[in-house]
């Protein structure tokens, strides 16, 4: 028996399904976080946020990869230390001095329960709360002390896409915002954000020939391996698990440096290896990856703001300029979750219930615990 939340998520049997009608409304996704009620709710927060000493980020799956790419930009923009868990992490072995932090508890639906375990604990021991959902009826608009809505509501898909860039742009603005209140001079980090619904929709345009021709040329059975370093370490992590969800492709996400100590052993001739990395501090050592890569036999995808591209890539797909770096996962996630899509057709899968048709797969989810 499907559940009724899921049942959107069987609708259809062919292209184009939910999980496309959501990838392609991302940049309305973009705008709607932009608006002035959003922008509001943000300001809120930061004003909350003004003493905290440290900002704690917690979610489960794509929401926990969310978590990841925002402690770059608290880092960065902010300059607040911020560490990301894994809510249930967070649930269970909670860290030290919660009262002097923030808690920024993330989820698309607003109902997973460890996340709401996550938040009436911080608020127990005396941190500030804040939600990130986009559904505005659900429980995580209204535990916290502070909501961010946006994202455009429910995402029919079980896979979520346009929801993740949403999420990072709202951790984004409440960074640029703290970093006004602190007194930076961040104007051009927020012109910069301000144009993520033209950027979005730009990337999609542009890298949408690119990655249907990936997944047409991939070889039936070949392994798909993304690496990322700093912020784009998220990247690489919601990439492989959209091509775990969606396609069934046997995908592994792994940190550039940590790629290389060991788990490069089991790539084999003809894989694809998608390397998301932008000018930065990440640039040499994913040079070095692809220069190694060769004697292999890989393919390589790079996904970058470098106008030169990367030396040993046979695919590039280049990103906005003058997107700072800790912002750039706003972008690159998108010709992922294209080429995701375009293999899910390819090896004849149903993009947005995942395996669920399967009624053992469906058995085994609703079996899992909550």
């Amino acid at each position: 028996m499907i559940p009724k939340s899921m049942e959107a998520a069987f609708e259809r049997a062919a292209h184009p399904f939910h999980m496309w009608d959501g990838l392609m409304t991302t940049p309305e996704a973009m705008a709607g976080v932009l608006e002035p009620g959003v922008q509001e709710q943000v300001r809120r927060a930061a004003r909350s946020m003004a003493g905290v000493g440290h900002v704690h980020l917690a979610g489960c799956g794509t929401s926990y990869f969310s978590a990841i790419a925002g402690t770059y930009a608290f880092h960065a923009v902010a300059e607040v230390p911020a560490t990301a868990h894994n809510a249930f992490e967070f649930s269970a072995y909670p860290p030290a001095g919660l009262g002097q932090s923030a808690l920024l508890a993330i989820s698309h639906t607003g109902g997973t329960a460890v996340v709401l375990d996550c938040v009436r604990l911080a608020e127990e021991r005396g941190a500030v709360t804040v939600g990130l959902t986009d559904i505005a009826d659900s429980q995580l608009a209204t535990t916290p002390a502070h909501v961010i809505l946006g994202g455009g509501g429910r995402e029919h898909s079980l896979p979520k896409t346009k929801s993740y860039p949403a999420s990072l742009l709202r951790h984004y603005l409440l960074a640029v915002t703290m970093a006004e209140r602190r007194g930076r001079q961040v104007s051009g980090l927020r012109a910069a954000l301000e144009a993520a619904t033209e950027h979005s929709r730009q990337v999609l345009a542009g890298a949408e020939h690119q990655a249907r021709q990936l997944a047409a040329e991939r070889r039936p059975g070949a392994q798909v391996f993304v690496l990322g370093g700093g912020p784009n370490l998220a990247t690489a992590l919601e990439g492989a698990l959209k091509l775990q969800e969606s396609a069934q492709v046997r995908a592994f996400g792994w940190e550039l440096e940590e790629g290389m100590h060991g788990p490069w052993g089991i790539m084999e001739p003809g894989d694809l290896v998608i390397l998301p990395v932008m000018r930065g501090p990440s640039m040499a050592k994913a040079r070095g990856l692809a220069a190694a890569l060769q004697h292999i036999g890989v393919s390589i995808w790079a996904i970058t703001d470098d106008p030169d591209g990367l030396p040993g890539a046979h695919h590039v797909t280049f990103m906005p300029q003058g997107v700072p770096e800790c912002f750039s996962p706003l972008y690159a996630a998108l010709p992922l979750y294209q080429f995701t899509y375009f293999t899910a057709l390819a090896e004849g899968k149903r993009p947005d219930c995942m395996r669920l048709a399967d009624d053992r797969y469906l058995r085994a989810r609703l079996a899992l615990p909550r």
